[in-house]
């Protein structure tokens, strides 16, 4: 170095840096010094104290080993020329046996050779002798993701923080995309969660089971939560069609179904209920129907269903064209359970194909679940007056209506029950 003595410093700093790492600039220093002022306790003066010099620290380089062997030949034709022993992927590959094996997948600049489109030749800040931390450094390719993440409202934890090599293999792979696994396992390695609850589930949503979570999901960056691929009920009418079908043709349509909140009463994953529900179905439908709980929790006489939860008995939950969501017409309905006793009926009582009509079908203070007192159900149909010119009725003071009439059928049009005179 003693060449160097007489030269200007513009001149040294060239060929040092040649040489050597870490050579300051003309006039620079290695060492930081800061200053800052301290107050003096005598007379509350600003007093400027510099502190001791602060070495820099350079983060620790990660070098090839033949680089600091200073075994230049093991790359170059020979220590003297730049120029290598062959193209740059055949001598990278000629220490680098590792990637023999035949794959499905290669990543492009990985099978063209061009090594140095990712690595240093001889030494990196960055593991792996990176050209830059491989979040950016992929960044300088796939702009695209890198843009769309920009503008994304939820973004997945290992690519917002420039993970990449946690789920792709930067040269080649036997998966789609370059995957370290298939895409089910992969996810299971940080959601082991959703792996034990699906293990341990009596019911799994056919996908999730499959591990073919990108059938849902995003694997990058997503506008919706969950990064899933649409809103819920859209992305659930991708593989439900005869749902969104019925929903179009119904009269009568859920509220959470219409609104595409399926996850409301589904569980997307997995479930120990049918239908994947989140809760038995009678829990489920009081966490929205809290009146129809209270109701029947505080009446004398209940439908054996709605006490036992069993909503879906009588209910579709998703649409129909019966208010109520009704499965069916109520008289049609009922016969599911009860003896349809109008088939060989002579003569039916006018409302009797609306058993709704009489009775509460959850619950009710009155026996055989009458909507109210006997007496006064009749009269909303028979007014006081009419039953007065009935001659018959002068001897009923007292008396029920069901004393005398059937309340359903009869073998007469009045309805009367065996063993009372006419009239």
């Amino acid at each position: 170095m003693i060449v160097l003595a007489g030269c200007r410093t513009e001149t040294k700093q060239k060929w040092l840096t040649f040489f050597f790492d870490g050579v300051p600039a003309p006039g620079a220093t290695n060492v930081l010094v800061t200053a800052q002022p301290i107050r003096s306790a005598s007379n509350n003066t600003a007093v400027v104290q510099t502190p001791a010099p602060v070495l820099l620290q350079r983060p620790p380089l990660n070098i090839h080993p033949p680089y600091a062997k200073r075994d230049c030949t093991a790359c170059h034709e020979s220590q003297f020329s730049q120029k290598m022993q062959g193209k740059p992927g055949e001598v990278c590959f000629n220490c680098h046996t590792n990637f023999a094996a035949p794959v499905k997948v290669k990543h492009q600049p990985f099978e063209n050779g061009e090594c140095t489109a990712c690595h240093q030749p001889h030494k990196s800040e960055q593991k792996k002798l990176l050209l830059k931390p491989d979040g950016k450094l992929c960044a300088d390719c796939h702009e695209d993701v890198q843009q769309q993440l920009a503008k994304a409202k939820v973004k997945h934890q290992p690519v917002e923080n420039g993970e990449c090599i946690s789920c792709h293999d930067p040269h080649q792979s036997d998966q789609k995309k370059l995957l370290l696994k298939p895409d089910g396992k992969l996810c299971a390695d940080c959601h082991e969660d959703v792996q034990q609850q699906l293990a341990k589930a009596k019911v799994k949503h056919q996908p999730v089971e499959n591990g073919e979570c990108l059938s849902c999901h995003f694997a990058h960056q997503s506008d919706q939560k969950k990064l899933l691929l649409k809103p819920d009920g859209k992305l659930c009418a991708e593989c439900h069609e005869d749902v969104q079908q019925q929903l179009a043709k119904a009269k009568v349509k859920h509220q959470p179904v219409e609104n595409g909140e399926c996850l409301s009463c589904h569980s997307p994953h997995q479930s120990d209920q049918k239908k994947l529900l989140a809760k038995p179905d009678g829990q489920l439908c009081f966490d929205c129907h809290e009146d129809v709980q209270k109701n029947i929790a505080a009446a004398k006489v209940k439908h054996q269903p709605a006490e036992g939860g069993e909503c879906l008995a009588c209910h579709n939950p998703h649409a129909t064209d019966t208010k109520g969501l009704v499965k069916k017409t109520a008289a049609t309905l009922c016969w599911d359970c009860h003896d349809n006793f109008l088939e060989k009926a002579k003569f039916k009582h006018d409302v009797v194909e609306d058993c709704t009509a009489c009775h509460n079908p959850h619950q009710s203070g009155e026996g055989k679940l009458l909507k109210q007192d006997l007496g006064k159900l009749c009269g909303e149909c028979h007014e006081e007056k009419d039953l007065k010119a009935v001659k018959g009725h002068a001897r009923a003071e007292g008396k029920t209506c069901m004393g005398c009439h059937e309340p359903h059928t009869g073998q007469d049009k009045f309805l009367l029950k065996a063993g009372v005179p006419p009239g």
